[in-house]
């Protein structure tokens, strides 16, 4: 089980977490703030499964999932922000910034088109100070109230970063930058998901609360092809497996989609 992790989201398949529940000793959990956290307590099993793991609280910038009730509920081990170090007074992120632009996302068939502020190079090493609320900036060091490290993600994994973000793609933290810091940093090779449904169903997740329909179906699809054509191809060895209730398929041999009923 040491090379196997549970990464944790907001879906309503999070629950699934109880099919699987002997298969990991490590969890991430993505952004999950004291409303989420009071969700979770609705079900002793889940929480009893948790308090039992070696918990990270995952989070990106908005760090609203470094709480005391978190620390009170889980066994916290670390906590990390879906960020690489910034360099010297964010020099490289305010140099990119300055070329952002708004225009259409990646979109297909599948994924609807939306128009925001496009993906930029180098993005995972900001937001610099001065930009953004201070709760937010992207420090080279970062502490919590109780005095606990915030840690990045590795220079590592800033590779898997370039190709995607030049597709402008989201590149989602709960799906993928979970997915590069357990495996590039923590070395894992078997990830295991749960309450990831791709936004595939309104209202479902605490995201449903900030974006609306057509942004939240595009990173979906993004999500489903961020899995497919990016994470399957530049980590063959490592076996992506999905306890989820969206409905999607896979012809990838190193992922696993196992679909629930009546949800």
């Amino acid at each position: 089980m040491t090379k196997s992790i549970c990464i944790m989201g907001q879906g309503r398949s999070h629950t699934r977490i109880k099919e699987f529940k002997d298969s990991f000793d490590e969890v991430l959990l993505c952004n999950m703030d004291n409303n989420f956290i009071s969700t979770l307590k609705k079900d002793p099993e889940v929480i009893d499964i948790l308090k039992n793991k070696k918990c990270t609280l995952f989070c990106n910038t908005s760090k609203s999932g470094f709480t005391q009730l978190a620390f009170d509920t889980f066994n916290v081990e670390r906590c990390v922000v879906n960020r690489v170090k910034p360099t010297k007074d964010w020099e490289l992120w305010k140099l990119h910034k300055a070329t952002q632009k708004k225009g259409i996302w990646y979109h297909d068939k599948d994924v609807p088109p939306f128009e925001k502020d496009l993906p930029y190079f180098f993005k995972w090493r900001g937001p610099a100070k001065g930009y953004v609320p201070e709760t937010h900036v992207n420090y080279p060091h970062m502490k919590i109230s109780n005095g606990f490290e915030i840690n990045h993600c590795s220079e590592n994994i800033e590779m898997y970063l370039f190709e995607p973000t030049r597709d402008r793609l989201e590149t989602n933290m709960g799906l993928y930058y979970t997915a590069l810091y357990s495996i590039v940093d923590l070395k894992k090779e078997h990830l295991l998901y749960c309450g990831i449904d791709f936004y595939d169903k309104i209202g479902d997740g605490e995201a449903w609360k900030f974006l609306n329909l057509d942004r939240l179906r595009m990173e979906g699809g993004h999500m489903k092809i961020l899995l497919n054509d990016y994470l399957a191809r530049y980590f063959p060895n490592v076996k992506f497996e999905f306890y989820t209730y969206a409905d999607f398929t896979t012809n990838k041999p190193n992922v696993k989609i196992n679909t629930g009923e009546g949800q």
